[in-house]
């Protein structure tokens, strides 16, 4: 969650809650017209290089990926619908069966936690969004049900005006409404219920007569992350109040700073982590909409200064979820255990690397998504007892450890947990007119209409603790497309590719995608080896010998008791073992291994600084 301060500043007390909404609302909204200013006339709909698969065509196969999903699926199942709606059906006057859920999602008055003063704060719409994505990506028709129950039951809870919160006392009522703008975005798109567009005009409505519109640059109420899904909502339905709304939130101030479109005085630093990337994603939405090139340009320079400045090896930014001066990431491992907001984090990063691989074609936006997946959201604790949530990444110098939030359960990325591992199904593959473009080395398969030819390929790998992976090609009928796979930047030398055991020379430059142009017949076999290495990557230029040990995309890390000297290159003395270990010989005993292996608890080093 964001304030716009830090979190030594949250944890500090300087935060209070928020005052109250207004205490008297309008009981009808007027028109949106001539109200908020437009967007420049929009010129032609952008080009878009890469679809995603939204949901549809592309199922896990058995691995950890699949693992994972299935869990967070069962956890999210089993919440009881009553305990959900509980607050909601209270504070509409109905009768409020099931057990208050606390944490985030009640605000527990009696507690005061950082985030609040007994104001509440819920993750609901983000709950909503999750259930219809795994829905839709699984042909789950039992989570399908549940989603569609939960929304009608909220729906009843709606007031005349359109007051739809938990409570009388929202807390960031904002991030709230954005959240819900996007569940019922989501649940008209992946669950078919067009009655939830209804619902979204009576809280929009609402919002427009009601939200704060002082849009200070660093505010709590997170008002720069609204455009991404109102524009959505404008592409769903057409109507003029939603594009005109998310005119009003555009963050062109914090844009300019990246495109230099216009002068402004906004910093690229100091503000909340995972929201200034949300911005991003409504600045892509921006361009989706508008066709105007300063927001495409906005949104590569930020990515290329993210990378920079702003990521770990592990891909993961924003210690204490902020982003930091260029020079200063390094400096934060002696600092805070906060040093990812991961599952929020590795959702906003998903979204901005997809809308770049779209509007770009670029295979190297796929290596943010990559990181993300297996040191980010897959490195995440599951869901435990009572909503408790994995919520930062530790990373310090000298010993990290993972543990769930320590300030109350069901925080955002209890919203965030289902959304981006349900993403898994719409990051791993890609399409254009010329075929399919594999992102990730993921167990799974896929199944999209080419040219009128019904086409599936099956994805089998260990990858990474295997540096290969087999996609085996069953065309309806002998078809003619392309296959095309991301060339890591991390490659260590040349990619090996055999089609039906046969070497198939292609160009394969890192950062680039290798396409295999041929006609395909039901049962070919690709075989493709990206080799990996061990290496050392530094934190950021002006730290250069603080450093992650890495294994392709992999982050390493190592029990943090006894403490290793790190020297020199790690080649020069880690010796591999089974399940993708290393081991230092003649070093104090432990072992690097793969953070997402980490357990609860287990104390571990992930950065060293080399000993000269």
């Amino acid at each position: 969650m964001s304030d716009g301060t830090s979190r030594r500043e949250f944890v500090a007390g300087t935060l209070g809650g928020l005052a109250s909404l207004h205490a008297a609302r309008l009981s009808a909204a007027r028109s949106l017209t001539g109200r908020f200013p437009l967007a420049a006339n929009p010129g032609s709909a952008p080009r878009t290089f890469l679809q995603p698969f939204d949901y549809e065509g592309v199922r896990l196969l058995d691995g950890p990926m699949k693992a994972q999903f299935d869990t967070m699926r069962a956890y999210y199942w089993a919440i009881p619908d009553d305990d959900i709606l509980k607050g909601f059906r209270a504070r509409a006057g109905q009768r409020a069966r099931g057990n208050d859920l606390g944490g985030w999602y009640s605000g527990e008055p009696a507690r005061r936690f950082w985030w609040s003063n007994g104001d509440t704060f819920n993750a609901f719409g983000q709950w909503l969004s999750g259930m219809a994505r795994m829905s839709k990506a699984t042909g789950d028709a039992e989570m399908r049900s549940k989603a569609v129950f939960l929304m009608g039951e909220w729906a009843s809870t709606i007031e005349p005006d359109g007051w739809f919160f938990y409570s009388r006392r929202p807390w960031q009522p904002h991030y709230i409404y954005d959240k819900q703008v996007g569940g019922l975005v989501d649940m008209a798109v992946y669950a078919g219920r067009k009655d939830a567009l209804g619902h979204l005009s009576k809280i929009t409505d609402w919002a427009v007569e009601n939200l704060d519109r002082s849009r200070k640059v660093d505010s709590d109420t997170e008002w720069y992350t609204l455009s991404e899904n109102l524009y959505r909502a404008y592409q769903v339905t057409g109507d003029e109040k939603y594009r005109r709304f998310a005119d009003l939130w555009r963050f062109e101030d914090y844009w300019n700073a990246f495109s230099g479109a216009a002068p402004t005085q906004v910093k690229r630093h100091g503000h909340h982590a995972y929201s200034h990337v949300n911005t991003m994603s409504s600045c892509a939405m921006a361009y989706a909409v508008s066709g105007e090139k300063k927001y495409l340009d906005t949104i590569v320079a930020d990515y290329d200064w993210l990378q920079k400045t702003q990521c770990y090896a592990s891909g993961g930014y924003g210690p204490e979820e902020e982003l930091v001066a260029d020079g200063e990431l390094g400096g934060w491992l002696e600092k805070t255990a906060y040093s990812f907001e991961t599952t929020c984090g590795a959702w906003g990063g998903f979204k901005l690397a997809r809308y770049l691989l779209a509007y770009t074609g670029e295979a190297r936006y796929g290596d943010w998504i990559e990181k993300l997946l297996f040191n980010g959201s897959l490195a995440a604790l599951p869901m435990g007892p009572k909503g408790a949530t994995f919520y930062y990444s530790d990373y310090r110098l000298g010993g990290g450890r993972k543990f769930y939030h320590p300030d109350g359960n069901w925080p955002c990325c209890s919203g965030t947990y289902p959304q981006v591992l349900s993403d898994y199904h719409n990051v791993i593959y890609f399409r254009d007119a010329g075929g399919l473009a594999v992102n990730l080395f993921v167990p799974s398969r896929a199944v999209w209409n080419q040219a009128g030819t019904e086409v599936v390929v099956e994805q089998e790998t260990a990858f990474p603790e295997s540096d290969a992976t087999t996609l085996t090609v069953r065309p309806g009928k002998t078809a003619t497309f392309d296959l095309k796979f991301r060339v890591p930047a991390w490659v260590a030398g040349s990619v090996e590719v055999a089609v039906n055991g046969k070497p198939f020379p292609v160009a394969a430059d890192p950062g680039a995608w290798a396409v295999l142009k041929r006609t395909w017949a039901a049962g070919d076999r690709v075989t493709i080896r990206l080799p990996m290495r061990l290496a050392l990557s530094p934190i950021d230029a002006q730290h250069p010998r603080r450093v992650a040990v890495t294994y392709g995309p992999i982050v390493l890390v190592r029990d943090a008791s006894p403490r290793l000297a790190l020297q020199g290159g790690p080649t020069d003395w880690m010796v591999g073992r089974p399940g993708l270990e290393f081991a230092a010989p003649g070093q104090p005993e432990g072992v690097f291994m793969p953070f997402y292996k980490v357990g609860a608890n287990m104390p571990y080093d992930m950065y060293f600084d080399l000993q000269s």
